[in-house]
C-alpha cells in the first residue's frame, strides 16, 4: 500500500496532519462561541470542511514531488463532498470553503474543471492520480473519519455525515465544479457570512496546524494580572468605572491619568470567556510603530508570554528580531488567529474589510473582539473615515469599541458617536487639574534665533540645573537638520532625530538617549518625539502646531511631575518655516492654536481646559473637517460592501497604495544589503532602510533604483541621495566623497 503525507520535510501523514486541524478548530469551537449566534452550525460545516480539504494531496504525483506537480490539490478534494449526509446547501458552503483555502476564485476560475474530458483533461489526468491511492484512503484515511467525529463533536450520537459509497471513485469524476460556481453567484448575498467564517476557520485551522499548534492561546484573567501592579483600593475613580462598564465606552482623561490600565480592566469586564481565560480577541490600536513598539514592551512585561502579546506592523519582524524575540515564529503566530491580544495599527485591521489577504480568516477573529483605540485624533482625516466606516461593521460581528485620548476634538466626538452608541467617563474638573504639569510661554519668532533664544530663555541654564537634556522640536526634516547643525556649532552636545533614519541608525540613537542622557545638552526632533521614547526632558522650545501636537510634545517634559505638583516652563514659537504649509495642510489650525495659548501666556496649562482647548483649535475648520471624513465614511462602506468572500478584493492594490509607505536603502549601503541578502540575512538588511515619504519620492524619483533587477533586491528600493548616521537622508544627490 502506497502511503499518502501531507506535509514533508518533516512527513506528516495526512491524517495526523488533519487531526492536528481538527484539534484548533475544537480549540476554536470551545472558545469562539459566539460564532455560532452569528452563524449557526458554523462548527458543524467547518469540522467537514476540515476534514477533506487536503484529501487532494493523496495524488501520486503531489506525493513524488508537491513543489513541482503544478496542479491544485484542492480540486481533487472537492468532489469528496458528495459523500457528505448533507442538503445541497451545506455541500455546496463546504466545497467553496476547500476549494478556496488556498486560491482565491478569481484565481481559479481558467482552471475549474467542465464535466467533459476533453475539456479539462487535466483533472482528469490528476483524479486518475489520486485514485492511485485508492487503497490508502480506503483502509486508513476513511476508517479514521468515525473516531475523528467522535472526537470533535464530544456526543455519545456524532453526526457521522460522511459515508462512503462503493462507486465512490466513478463519482468523483462526476462532480459540477460550473454548477458550484452558479450556486455561488445565485446565493452570495444569503451567505456572505457562512462563507466568511468558514473560509476563516479553515484557514485559521490549517495554517496553525502546519505551523506545528494545536490550539490557540486564551488569555488569563486581567483583573487579576494588574491587581500585583495596582491593588483594587488605589485605583483611580475612572479605572474602577471603567473595569464596570459594559458596552462601547469613549474615556477622556489626561496624560498619566492611567487610560491603558483603565482599556484593560474595560476589555476584562467586556471580553467574552472560556471558563475562567478570555476568548474574545482583544486588538489595541494605536497609529505609529513607536508608539505601538513601546506598547508591547510594557504590555508584554505585564503578561510575561510573547505568544499571548503580539505586535502588528509593517515592520514588526524586525522590530521582533531587534527585541532578541522568536521572530520568525512569533511573527507567523501573530498573523493568525492564535495570540489573544495584539497591538496593531488600524491598517493591519482594515485589510479585513477591504478583502486583502486571507481577509476572512481576520473577519473571524474580529467578530466578539474587543477593540481599544487610542490617539484616535492623530488620524488624517481619510483615515478616520475608514476606521468610522470599520467601526460599524465590527459592531455587526458584536465587536465592542472603546475609545479613548486626552486630546478630542468635539467635531470627531461628536461623529465617533453618530457612528456607534457610546457611553462615556470623562475625569472631573479637580481631578484633572491634578495632573498640571506644565506653564506656556508663546514666544514671537522662529528657529533661525535658535542661538539667541536658547541664552534667553535660560534653555541650558535649566539643562545643568536638572541633569537633563532640553527638547527643540521641530516640523520638518530640513529644519531639524539645520537647528541642528547651528547648536552643535556653539559647542553644545546634542542629538538629532527624525523619521528619515535607517532603522538601524534610529534604534541606536534613541538606545543611547535612553541609557546616556545626562551625555546630552539638547535633542533636536521632529514630530516623531510626540510618539516615542517614554523620557523626560527639562522643557521645551517648539516651532508652532496643531494644539492636540503641541499637547504631545509637552507631555515629553516633567512626565511625573504630577506626582509631587511640580510646574515646567514650556515654549511655543509664533513662527515656524515654509515647510510647515506642506505638513500641516489645514494651517488655520496651527494658527488658532498659538493664538489660543497667547491668552494663557505665563500661566499654568491646566489639564481640564486641555479639550476645550483642542476643540477650540480646530473649531475654525470643524465643518470643513466633518464633511471629509463623512466622505471617505461613505466611500469606505461603499468598498466594504462590493468585497466578496473567497474573491480577491478589487481595491487591493489600492489598498497598499494608500497605506504601505516607501522604505529605500541609502545609496552608500547598497552593496552590504545586496551581500546580506545573498547571504540568506534578510533580516539584517531591514537595519538599513530609511522611510521615504511619497512627496520625496515623486521629487527626486530620477535618484531611486531597485537594487538589483531579479531575485529579492529587485523588491528593494534604492535612495541615490545624500545620508550620514549623524544627520540622516538628505534632499540631496550624493557628494563625490559619498559616492567614491
Amino acid at each position: 500500500m502506497k502511503l499518502c503525507y501531507a506535509k514533508f520535510n518533516p512527513h506528516q501523514f495526512l491524517e495526523c496532519h488533519t487531526l492536528d486541524a481538527i484539534n484548533v478548530l475544537k480549540s476554536l469551537k470551545n472558545s469562539f462561541h459566539w460564532l455560532e449566534e452569528l452563524s449557526p452550525g458554523i462548527f458543524e460545516l467547518s469540522f467537514y470542511s476540515v476534514l477533506l480539504h487536503d484529501i487532494g494531496k493523496c495524488a501520486s504525483g503531489f506525493q513524488r514531488n508537491p513543489r513541482k506537480w503544478g496542479y491544485r490539490h484542492e480540486l481533487l478534494s472537492v468532489p469528496f463532498i458528495q459523500f457528505l449526509d448533507y442538503g445541497e446547501r451545506e455541500k455546496n458552503l463546504i466545497a467553496l470553503a476547500i476549494l478556496t483555502h488556498h486560491r482565491t476564485l478569481d484565481e481559479l476560475k481558467l482552471i475549474l474543471p467542465v464535466r467533459d474530458e476533453s475539456l479539462s483533461p487535466e483533472f482528469y489526468e490528476r483524479l486518475g492520480e489520486l485514485l492511485e491511492r485508492a487503497e490508502y484512503l480506503e483502509r486508513m484515511f476513511i476508517p479514521r473519519i468515525p473516531n475523528m467525529e467522535a472526537y470533535y463533536f464530544g456526543t455519545k450520537r456524532p453526526p457521522r455525515r460522511f459515508k462512503l459509497p462503493s462507486d465512490w471513485r466513478e463519482r468523483l469524476r462526476d462532480f459540477d465544479f460550473q454548477e458550484l460556481k452558479e450556486w455561488y453567484d445565485n446565493n452570495l448575498d444569503g451567505e456572505r457570512l457562512t462563507l466568511t467564517f468558514l473560509r476563516g476557520l479553515l484557514n485559521a485551522s490549517d495554517h496553525l496546524a502546519s505551523a506545528g499548534e494545536t490550539s490557540i492561546a486564551l488569555l488569563p484573567d486581567i483583573g487579576e494580572r494588574l491587581e500585583f501592579r495596582i491593588p483594587r483600593g488605589k485605583l483611580r475613580p475612572l479605572q474602577v468605572e471603567a473595569s464596570e462598564h459594559r458596552g462601547n465606552l469613549l474615556l477622556k482623561a489626561p496624560t498619566g491619568y492611567g487610560k491603558t490600565e483603565a482599556a484593560l480592566l474595560w476589555a476584562n469586564r467586556n471580553a467574552l470567556r472560556s471558563g475562567k481565560r478570555i476568548a474574545s480577541r482583544i486588538f489595541y490600536v494605536l497609529p505609529y510603530k513607536s508608539s505601538i513598539n513601546a506598547m508591547h514592551r510594557r504590555l508584554l512585561g505585564l503578561f510575561s508570554d510573547p505568544e499571548l502579546v503580539g505586535v502588528l506592523h509593517s515592520s514588526a519582524g524586525f522590530y521582533l528580531y531587534s527585541s532578541s524575540l522568536e521572530h520568525r515564529r512569533l511573527g507567523s503566530l501573530y498573523r493568525k488567529i492564535y495570540t489573544p491580544l495584539k497591538v496593531t495599527t488600524p491598517f493591519q485591521l482594515m485589510r479585513a474589510f477591504f478583502g486583502v489577504g486571507f481577509s476572512e480568516m481576520l473577519k473571524t477573529e474580529l467578530a466578539g473582539s474587543l477593540l481599544i483605540f487610542d490617539e484616535i485624533h492623530a488620524y488624517e482625516p481619510n483615515v478616520l473615515g475608514i476606521i468610522l466606516a470599520m467601526l460599524e461593521e465590527v459592531a455587526r460581528l458584536k465587536a465592542k469599541v472603546m475609545v479613548m485620548t486626552a486630546t478630542l476634538p468635539d467635531f470627531l466626538e461628536n461623529l465617533i458617536r453618530e457612528t456607534l452608541p457610546f457611553g462615556e467617563l470623562k475625569t472631573p474638573q479637580e481631578e484633572a487639574d491634578n495632573f498640571t504639569r506644565h506653564r506656556v510661554h508663546v514666544i514671537d519668532g522662529s528657529m533661525d534665533s535658535v542661538e539667541e533664544l536658547v541664552e534667553e530663555l535660560g534653555l541650558y541654564r535649566r539643562v545643568k540645573e536638572t541633569s537633563k537634556p532640553a527638547l527643540i522640536a521641530c516640523n520638518s526634516v530640513d529644519r531639524a537638520v539645520s537647528t541642528y547643525n547651528t547648536l552643535k556649532g556653539r559647542g553644545f552636545n546634542v542629538l538629532l532625530l527624525h523619521s528619515r533614519f535607517t532603522h538601524g541608525d534610529r534604534e541606536r540613537k534613541e538606545r543611547a538617549l535612553l541609557g546616556r542622557m545626562t551625555d546630552y545638552d539638547f535633542v533636536v526632533a521632529t514630530q516623531v518625539v510626540e510618539v516615542s521614547l517614554d523620557v523626560s526632558f527639562s522643557t521645551i522650545l517648539t516651532e508652532p502646531a496643531p494644539l492636540d501636537a503641541l499637547i504631545q510634545r509637552f507631555g515629553r517634559v516633567n512626565r511625573q511631575g504630577w506626582r509631587n505638583g511640580r510646574i515646567e516652563d514650556v515654549y511655543v514659537l509664533t513662527q515656524g518655516s515654509e515647510a510647515d504649509r506642506k505638513i500641516y495642510r489645514n494651517y488655520e489650525v496651527v494658527e488658532e492654536s498659538v493664538k489660543l495659548l497667547e491668552e494663557l501666556d505665563g500661566k499654568e496649562l491646566r489639564e481640564s481646559l486641555v479639550p476645550e482647548l483642542v476643540s477650540g483649535a480646530y473649531s475654525v475648520i470643524s465643518e470643513r473637517l466633518i464633511e471629509e471624513v463623512q466622505h471617505y465614511r461613505e466611500l469606505a462602506l461603499e468598498v466594504f460592501s462590493n468585497v466578496k468572500p473567497l474573491r480577491k478584493g478589487e481595491n487591493e492594490k489600492k489598498f497598499y497604495e494608500m497605506f504601505n509607505g516607501l522604505e529605500a536603502v541609502p545609496g552608500i549601503y547598497a552593496g552590504e544589503v545586496l551581500r546580506l541578502i545573498e547571504r540568506g540575512m534578510g533580516i539584517e538588511a531591514h537595519r538599513y532602510l530609511v522611510p521615504v515619504p511619497m512627496w520625496l519620492y515623486w521629487a527626486e524619483s530620477e535618484s531611486f533604483h531597485r537594487l538589483s533587477d531579479r531575485g529579492p533586491g529587485k523588491h528593494i528600493l534604492v535612495a541615490e541621495l545624500e545620508y550620514s548616521p549623524e544627520t540622516g537622508l538628505l534632499r540631496e544627490p550624493p557628494s563625490v566623497g559619498d559616492i567614491l
